[in-house]
């Protein structure tokens, strides 16, 4: 699942725990607020 460059500043906990075949995650050029 690529989510680049899509002015993600966040992801809430267990937003993919329902994706239970997902093998990989892009999360690349994104404007974390860590």
């Amino acid at each position: 699942l690529s989510l680049q460059i899509n002015q993600l500043q966040s992801v809430p906990d267990g937003a993919f725990d329902s994706l239970v075949n997902l093998e990989t995650l892009n999360f690349d050029l994104n404007p974390w607020d860590c």
